[in-house]
């Protein structure tokens, strides 16, 4: 009896067969429209689900292919060399690396140009013209024509200066005008209503003082005292009579006969009539006793 030496890799198993066999069962079935048993149709959603999985993970590992290889395309190797995926991540890094420092070096030779030139253009005209009168090339008619081209060009330049903050400054304005006209409002409103409530508050500061005044003026009543009414008792004075007559008879008298007139006429005036409690009469102004006295 002879035995034969099978290799184990080409020999199917027999769950592997019994599994094929169940896939073969349920699509004949599917096929013939004959109702499942249930661990056929657990076996067929098993692997439309495996399918579907299998798809999506193709899909995923084709993209990531071709973007190693688009990487690959991108740095620098030789052609036909075989680079796996980490190498080619490596070389990618490494050249990104490389680019940036290249990048930098060249922003900093790009500034030292532009520094250079701009020196050259602003020293340039005065340095040409030194250098030709010192040589003795250039003559009067060309140094008057350069220095004429000169003062043109700055003119213009000056005047395209002017021209552009004039335009700044309108635009400037325009929105300074605009945003007064939007704020305006707001402000004239914010106005008066302060002016109001000022106004209120002054009306109420004059009432509250007033009503202090008329406080203080009633109480200031009330504290002093009334005065006693005076009573003055009631005087009535005759009319005085009219002064008799006297008829004058001239006689030449001497001195002693002066002396008794005069006394007599004294005692006279001091005949005044005395009204009881008053004393003595108040004489009118313009009386005969009254210019006696």
């Amino acid at each position: 009896m002879e035995y034969f030496m099978v290799p184990t890799q080409k020999v199917p198993s027999l769950q592997h067969f019994r599994k094929t066999e169940k896939e073969v069962i349920g699509g004949l079935c599917s096929l013939a429209n004959i109702p499942l048993t249930p661990e056929t149709q657990r076996d067929q959603e098993r692997r439309i689900r495996r399918e579907i999985a299998n798809s999506n993970e193709r899909r995923r590992m084709q993209s990531i292919n071709a973007g190693f290889q688009s990487l690959k395309t991108l740095i620098p190797h030789t052609d036909g060399e075989k680079l796996s995926k980490a190498a080619i991540l490596q070389q990618t890094a490494e050249y990104i690396f490389s680019l940036e420092q290249e990048k930098t070096r060249l922003l900093q030779q790009n500034t030292q140009l532009k520094r250079f030139i701009q020196e050259l253009s602003g020293s340039s005209p005065k340095r040409r013209r030194a250098e030709d009168k010192d040589e003795g090339i250039g003559s009067p008619d060309i140094w008057e024509d350069e220095k004429a081209e000169d003062l043109r060009r700055e003119m213009i330049e000056l005047r395209q200066q002017l021209d552009k903050e004039r335009s700044v400054r309108m635009m400037l304005e325009e929105q300074v005008r605009s945003l007064e006209a939007h704020m305006y409002p707001e402000k004239l409103k914010v106005i008066a209503q302060q002016v109001q409530l000022q106004q209120q508050q002054e009306q109420v500061r004059l009432l509250h003082q007033e009503k202090l005044e008329r406080e203080q003026q009633h109480l200031r009543t009330q504290l002093l005292p009334t005065p006693a009414p005076t009573h003055h008792p009631t005087v009535i004075v005759p009319a005085p009579a009219p002064p008799p007559s006297h008829h004058i008879n001239v006689v030449t008298m001497g001195p002693s006969s002066v002396i008794n007139s005069v006394s007599t006429s004294r005692q006279n005036l001091d005949t005044i009539v005395q009204v009881p409690g008053l004393g003595e009469a108040a004489v009118p102004e313009g009386h005969p006793l009254g210019l006696a006295l």
